[in-house]
């Protein structure tokens, strides 16, 4: 058990929100969190109605620690989430990100979790988080299925199949690593982007005033 709170925030990047796969591991993680592990939890649905730009950067900076959540499509995570980094990039390396522990739960199909999973985790090392140990958890359909056919058996080939159950483990160690210092840190040089105000761009173009060069 951790002995002090900290806030974990759970980025929910499914196409479908508030519903499917993606859902449902958020709300089995709130449940862990708060019953089993008493942290703190805030949501941030991206496939729902977003906050302003500035509400979003106060959320990730308020918080110590970020679960972040996808489904595969197509070898990749969700546009909600794509558009979430693209749009989240001005904070790279600020208080947003920074220092803090991040730990990704992807459902898919029956291939391509994995590698979206590895590309999370090396995105948000890029803005400024970093992975503790078994920090991922990778949920499919045909894992799901072949531990139903198996189960009961006395040498049960799914046993070590990652399951929804192997979530808790992640969370144990993410709130963890959420009440380690993020004081000894070093940030390389970037160049810095100006936090925009107003609301969400959901769609159309994107300039974040990252340098132009052509």
């Amino acid at each position: 058990m951790i002995a002090t709170a900290k806030k974990i925030l759970i980025i929910n990047g499914s196409l479908r929100g508030t519903t499917g796969n993606s859902a449902a591991i958020m709300n089995t993680a709130v449940k862990i969190l708060e019953d089993d592990l008493q942290q703190t939890v805030k949501q941030l649905t991206l496939a729902g109605p977003m906050p302003p730009i500035r509400e979003v950067y106060e959320l990730l900076v308020d918080c110590d620690a970020l679960l972040v959540i996808s489904g595969v499509y197509w070898n990749n995570w969700s546009s909600p989430l794509q558009r979430f980094i693209e749009v989240t990039t001005a904070f790279e390396n600020t208080p947003a990100f920074f220092g803090k522990p991040v730990a990704c739960a992807v459902t898919m199909d029956s291939v391509g979790g994995i590698e979206v999973a590895a590309r999370l985790q090396a995105v948000f090392g890029g803005l400024g988080c970093w992975s503790p140990p078994c920090s991922t958890l990778v949920l499919s359909r045909t894992g799901q299925e072949a531990m139903a056919a198996s189960a009961g058996q006395e040498d049960d080939p799914n046993e070590d199949v990652w399951r929804m159950s192997d979530l808790s483990i992640v969370l144990q160690n993410l709130t963890a690593a959420a009440g380690m210092s993020r004081d000894k840190w070093v940030a390389w040089p970037h160049s810095e982007l100006t936090v925009p105000d107003g609301p969400w761009p959901e769609s159309g173009a994107l300039d974040m005033g990252s340098p132009k060069f052509l």
